[in-house]
């Protein structure tokens, strides 16, 4: 059994705590300058023989961030974790390869700690085969010198009953994705990182999961664009579609069970975060749960918050228990997104009285044709714990 420490010490960047919103201008300003960080990766390696409890103490430590056992002490490593999403958007295969190409020799020239995958791996248009949501995503993946937390998106399945897409029945293209990414304890690509799972393995709800390293929670919740797969109207139901109002039925019930669950699983994310007094939490989705309203002029309060109506809003209740869990919270939080393909940071919570919660912080990664990507530093030492950068991609 081998753990892989690591130690990465840098600048400094957007900081969660700071910032209000940035957009990416892809400036050379706004890309990191490698010669400033200097790595150091450490390796420590557990006989396989005789040493079971040591084994288990070990996996204790990774998932929990103690490092104290292997380093004297010293629980401080600063993690640097790419952020990204909705990606290779092109129908020419020459095009997506040479994307793929350019965002995966990016990150490889990171010195990357892990990465989070907020879903979409093809376009809204594109067949739903085996091979364009399983094998491709998973070779991806694989060529990444680092593990992968991926959150599953829309594409993947829950569009996959438009006739463009092939007219699957979405619920089995969603049953095939869990047993191909979901069927153990760790996350997707090399060396993966142990973590909790909600479901049986390769079941339902086994794609939410969670881990914890320095101090900090990472967590996965299956929350998807096209509302969540809640089917509100008839245009909802039929548009692009030769679904049944059965279909469509089933499609809401599938919504209901999964959203209990995704809020089951954020409230003891938070419970455990709060007894453990850990730093941070970092919350992946796929979907923009803002979309399409413009939070500032007084969007936030005007026009999103009266659009959280759980009957007609599959992420009404989310948002409703994010915000109670965040104020509850002495920690930093941020939810990272993708599905509408823009590049944000901004703090799009606020309080009754018309301020901003200040430990929440939203991040939207680049997407569709936008081929680059988000940095994240996590730094439990600090007080705002995240900062992000854009990275953006050599064409």
């Amino acid at each position: 059994m081998k753990q892989y420490l690591w130690e990465v010490l840098g600048g400094s960047a957007l900081s969660a705590g700071k910032v209000d919103i940035a957009k990416s201008e892809n400036k050379e300003g706004a890309v990191r300058i490698r010669s400033t960080l200097l790595t150091t990766a450490i390796l420590v390696s557990l006989p396989l023989a005789g040493h079971a409890d040591q084994q288990v103490a070990a996996q204790a430590n990774w998932q929990r961030g103690n490092f104290q056992s292997y380093n004297n002490g010293d629980n401080h490593f600063r993690l640097r974790v790419a952020l990204w999403g909705d990606s290779f958007y092109a129908d020419d295969p020459v095009k997506k390869a040479a994307m793929i190409d350019s965002t995966v020799g990016s990150m490889n020239d990171h010195d990357l700690d892990f990465t989070i995958f907020v879903g979409d791996t093809k376009n809204g248009s594109t067949l739903c085969t085996d091979e364009a949501i399983g094998q491709e995503p998973m070779i991806i993946f694989n060529r990444l010198n680092v593990p992968t937390m991926y959150s599953l998106g829309d594409n993947e399945w829950t569009d996959c009953h438009r006739t463009n897409n092939g007219s699957y029945d979405p619920l089995e293209r969603l049953a095939y994705l869990r047993t191909a990414f979901f069927n153990k304890s760790v996350t997707q690509g090399p060396n993966p990182i142990p973590v909790q799972r909600q479901g049986d393995l390769g079941q339902a709800y086994s794609e939410n999961s969670r881990f914890v390293k320095n101090n900090v929670e990472f967590v996965a919740l299956h929350i998807p664009g096209s509302n969540n797969n809640l089917v509100a109207t008839t245009k909802q139901c039929t548009s692009k579609s030769n679904r049944t109002q059965a279909d469509c039925d089933a499609a809401t019930a599938e919504y209901q069970a999964r959203n209990a669950k995704n809020l089951e699983w954020m409230e003891a994310a938070f419970a455990e975060a709060k007894v453990n007094h850990y730093a941070g939490i970092a919350i992946a989705i796929q979907a923009d749960i803002y979309f399409p309203i413009e939070l500032s002029d007084g969007g936030y309060q005007g026009s999103f918050l009266p659009s959280l109506n759980p009957a007609v809003n599959g992420y009404a209740d989310f948002f409703h228990k994010l915000v109670e869990e965040t104020r509850s919270y002495d920690g930093q939080v941020v939810l990272i997104h993708g599905d509408s393909h823009f590049f944000k940071m901004d703090k799009a919570m606020y309080n009754e009285d018309g301020t901003l919660t200040p430990n929440f912080t939203r991040i939207e990664v680049f997407g569709a044709e936008d081929n680059n990507w988000v940095e994240m530093t996590v730094d439990p030492t600090t007080e705002d714990v995240f900062s992000f950068r854009p990275v953006v991609v050599k064409k």
